[in-house]
């Protein structure tokens, strides 16, 4: 089994790199790195870098910690050489590393859903257009937090951690966030040059992207402080396939 995993690894990076325009040496040396520490766990489950992938249920599991609670934030997951200064959550884990992990879980990194809300007027000042993954939803993921409380585990959906600065509530149409996965251009892995792991505003070069209305405004989110737990908590960051898309109901002639 561990051998088809690191099979099944060389496919993802050769696909990832495929994708892209040529890339900077230094941006493949660092996937290579990254393929010799895949560890075996137990039955379904790998070690990456301190990433926890199960096989079986596609779940990926990193540590994190809150550094902030209270604050404007274009981002809720950064490294901790980001913008830690607009983000709840910091981790040490490279962006690299939960990319190639996303992507063994069996997650496709496609755009789809991202541009779905923007306005016709907003369109011209996006450079990429939106494209699906090659299985529909297969971009789809459900991000939770998870963290001890007084001897209790504690849960959180991420999206109960940020709010409209306007209406003052958590958005409502944020019950799923796109693994658009970054790109690599001529300064290397943008995720791993940045920092930026789930944003909640527009970034595409970010691994996450939130698709909820308004996602082009960056002064529209801010955190919600009732909900984030005190700073310095480790937390648990937790991704899990989405629900699946209701299919519509075709509509019967003449109705």
């Amino acid at each position: 089994m561990i051998r088809c995993i690191f099979l099944f690894f060389v496919l993802v990076v050769a696909t990832l790199f495929a994708s892209q325009d040529p890339a900077p040496t230094d941006s493949s040396k660092h996937f290579a790195e990254v393929q010799k520490r895949l560890k075996r766990l137990d039955s379904g489950e790998y070690d990456l870098d301190g990433i926890r992938i199960n096989a079986v249920t596609r779940e990926v599991r990193l540590p994190a910690r809150i550094v902030l609670r209270e604050a404007p934030i274009e981002y809720l997951l950064v490294h901790e050489t980001g913008k830690t200064h607009e983000t709840v959550l910091t981790t040490a884990v490279s962006p690299t590393a939960i990319q190639v992990a996303l992507l063994l879980a069996n997650y496709q990194a496609a755009t789809e859903g991202l541009l779905a809300k923007l306005p016709e007027a907003q369109r011209p000042q996006i450079a990429w257009n939106e494209e699906p993954p090659a299985s529909p939803g297969a971009n789809r993921v459900s991000l939770h937090a998870e963290w001890i409380e007084l001897g209790k585990v504690k849960h959180a959906q991420l999206s109960d951690w940020v709010q409209n600065a306007e209406t003052r509530q958590s958005p409502a149409d944020l019950d799923h966030w796109i693994f658009n996965g970054s790109y690599i251009d001529e300064r290397g892995f943008i995720a791993q040059n940045e920092g930026s792991i789930i944003a909640v505003w527009l970034d595409r070069g970010a691994v996450f992207n939130s698709p909820a209305e308004g996602n082009w405004e960056d002064q529209r989110w801010i955190s919600m402080p009732k909900n984030i737990p005190e700073i310095g908590t480790e937390i648990t960051v937790v991704i899990r396939p989405a629900s699946p898309v209701a299919a519509k109901t075709p509509t019967k002639p003449g109705a």
